[in-house]
């Protein structure tokens, strides 16, 4: 007669390795691969954008009658528009990918759907909304701590302007960095939104017959 020990071991050890196969805990790794993918077409995308924006509003006022503070508010206004929408398609075609070793694939919260859900627009403006607020109000708040030692700095060393601008612009975004990564890593990755979750899987999927996702 089998020991009822070892019995009710090999029923569970199934499941579990069904379990280990079918999700992977997001780790920093992980969470660098996403942010880095996400963040380098956003901003080079972004980047070219800008540039032609001031071009083209440059263009226009010395051609035309568009009032001189129209094209400062546009020049100062229009990066940061800019940089928010592009990063929508950016972060709809990252929810997508599949990296070297993962998937990233959005999940029913469920429990009885095991499947992947469809990556929609509705779905990644839910994900971009969670990250780039909680993105910007971090990195605000951090700046404020930068802000002080930096202008103790400023008042002791007298550097150039030049140099004030691009040192607080490196600190910047160091910070946005800092925090963006941050945010993927606590408030996306394997997050629940709504009627989904943003979850990691491996590359070569199992037989979906034998898989089941955690609750």
């Amino acid at each position: 007669m089998p020991d009822p020990s070892n019995l009710a071991a090999s029923l569970s050890s199934p499941a579990e390795a069904s379990l280990t196969n079918t999700y992977i805990q997001p780790n920093l790794n992980h969470a660098l691969r996403v942010w880095w993918a996400f963040f380098w077409p956003t901003n080079l995308v972004s980047f070219i954008l800008a540039v032609l924006l001031q071009i083209v509003a440059m263009h226009l006022y010395e051609n035309t009658a568009i009032p001189a503070k129209f094209v400062l508010y546009t020049l100062e206004a229009g990066p940061y528009v800019i940089t928010y929408t592009v990063a929508i398609p950016v972060m709809h075609y990252i929810l997508g990918k599949t990296f070297r070793r993962f998937q990233i694939a959005l999940v029913s919260t469920d429990p009885s759907s095991r499947q992947p859900l469809p990556v929609t627009y509705s779905r990644s403006i839910r994900v971009w909304w969670t990250y780039s607020w909680r993105t910007l109000a971090l990195s605000l708040l951090g700046l404020a701590f930068v802000i002080y030692p930096f202008g103790w700095f400023v008042g002791l060393f007298e550097p150039q302007p030049a140099t004030v601008k691009t040192i607080f612009f490196l600190l910047g975004q160091l910070v946005n960095c800092a925090f963006s990564l941050f945010i993927l890593y606590s408030n996306v990755l394997d997050e629940d939104f709504a009627d989904f979750r943003v979850t990691l899987l491996p590359r070569v999927r199992p037989d979906p017959l034998a898989t089941s996702f955690p609750v």
